[in-house]
């Protein structure tokens, strides 16, 4: 017997239901492979890469992003994405100060765009965006304070860059859903 069939006898399942778990399993499947894929080609990189995998994570989770509905256009996206931040933009000098500012200039960023929802997924209410907006800039404010207070170092930098480029793909995510809805 398949396991569909058993889950759907056994735990008395509806059809939708089976397919959301469907979903799940490969939408999780899915997560872990491409990462799995860059955690290899950023090898050399690895305590970042987790870093910052850790913190794209936690950004995303709340916020949302650009979304890419093809395996293959996800897994180019998330590791040149990755891929910038690890190898290209910590070789950009910035001072301390401008960091700073940068950084306070992404909560307001932040607050202005998030959450910016996969075109599959049902809108919030009022209260869950209002939550996902503080959690994101709560995320970002308390960054803002540890730069400060840790010396500059490869992860507080990789970090940096990543807040950076995740509020900018932000703004270009929530250009790219209103352009969706003036398509409908």
């Amino acid at each position: 017997m398949n396991i569909k069939q058993h889950l759907k006898e056994k735990y008395q399942l509806s059809n939708y239901q089976l397919a959301q778990i469907e979903f799940f399993f490969k939408n999780l499947l899915s997560e872990l492979s491409k990462m799995l894929i860059m955690g290899i080609l950023f090898h050399r990189h690895l305590k970042i890469y987790f870093f910052l995998l850790f913190m794209m994570c936690l950004l995303r989770s709340v916020s949302g992003g650009i979304h890419f509905y093809t395996y293959k256009s996800c897994l180019i996206a998330s590791t040149v994405y990755m891929g910038t931040v690890i190898t290209v933009l910590p070789h950009i000098t910035i001072p301390r100060f401008v960091q700073l500012f940068l950084l306070l200039a992404c909560i307001f960023i932040c607050y202005s765009t998030a959450p910016v929802l996969s075109k599959y997924r049902t809108q919030f209410s009022e209260k869950s965006l209002y939550y996902c907006r503080n959690i994101t800039c709560l995320i970002i404010f308390i960054y803002t304070l540890l730069m400060y207070i840790i010396p500059e170092n490869p992860y507080t930098i990789a970090g940096f860059w990543m807040i950076i480029l995740h509020s900018l793909q932000l703004i270009v995510a929530k250009i790219q859903k209103k352009g969706e809805y003036a398509e409908c």
